[in-house]
């Protein structure tokens, strides 16, 4: 996955004068920033609270790799479920049914990848753009480079004081990160985050995530999904590194339908009790 570098004088000055101006002012002052991040944050919660459950074609890539050089690879095409608890909102569950394994039919739940992810449905925005967590980063327009035409992109850092933070538990500490917003809607259509990753005793490892999002329609209604994500570790004197990568398509929403048929004139159930 890459993000496009190019991006032209008079593009950069059309964003500049962008309707929605908050995103050239959030480079200048930190309460734009703010605005711009409760916006972000109020689209987390709407898809916590209105996404359904659903259903879509997973293809999966997972390899290990030595020195740039493939060393092993499987590919997994699965259908990819992702459900919503009755009991608590926002809280979901995901599941993987194989459909192949390296092209050959297969049904086997355990899957023998060089690495996996999970939670790129289920907490890839809740974990780092979401006001119980806003606490636990200092965000910062990102200058490192040109974001495409109608984007802003914006960097995150675990803040020093998370680490003794209760609200900050889940964050583990030296986490930073990436994220790119449609200035039109200030949906997130990309993130990212780069965080230790010991393998081992190779405490040397950095394994990072990332998501990209697009809107998809469900029932006649628009949210923006993983269309792709990747993880990858870096590769160390100890330890090779691993590279995974999903792509979904085919959305639809997942429902349970039942049919009542009408009782026979002979249904028992239907018949006074004999006394």
């Amino acid at each position: 996955m890459s993000i496009r570098q190019s991006f032209g004088a008079a593009s950069f000055a059309c964003l500049l004068l962008y309707s929605a101006s908050v995103i050239a002012k959030a480079q200048q002052s930190s309460p734009a920033l703010d605005q711009i991040l409760t916006r972000v944050e109020a689209n987390t919660e709407q898809y916590k609270a209105s996404v359904p459950s659903f259903l879509c074609d997973e293809h999966i890539t997972s390899q290990e790799l030595h020195d740039g050089k493939l060393k092993h690879e499987t590919t997994v095409d699965a259908v990819f479920r992702v459900t919503r608890s009755t009991a608590q909102t926002g809280i979901f569950s995901e599941f993987r049914e194989v459909k192949a394994i390296d092209g050959k039919p297969s049904s086997n739940g355990k899957i023998n990848m060089p690495i996996s992810f999970s939670g790129g449905f289920s907490g890839a925005l809740d974990k780092f753009l979401s006001a119980d967590h806003r606490r636990c980063f200092d965000y910062e327009p990102d200058s490192s480079a040109a974001s495409p035409s109608g984007t802003a992109a914006f960097t995150f850092v675990t803040r020093e004081a998370a680490a003794n933070d209760p609200a900050c538990s889940s964050i583990q500490s030296g986490t930073t990160g990436r994220f790119v917003i449609d200035t039109a809607t200030l949906q997130v259509t990309h993130i990212e985050r780069t965080v230790p990753q010991s393998v081992g005793k190779d405490r040397a490892v950095l394994g990072t995530a990332a998501v990209d999002f697009a809107p998809v329609n469900l029932s006649g209604k628009s949210f923006w999904l993983p269309v792709t994500i990747s993880a990858y570790t870096t590769e160390t004197p100890k330890t090779n590194a691993f590279r995974f990568t999903a792509h979904y398509s085919n959305y639809h929403r997942f429902a349970a339908s039942s049919t009542i048929f009408p009782a026979t004139s002979d249904d028992s159930a239907t018949k006074p009790p004999t006394r």
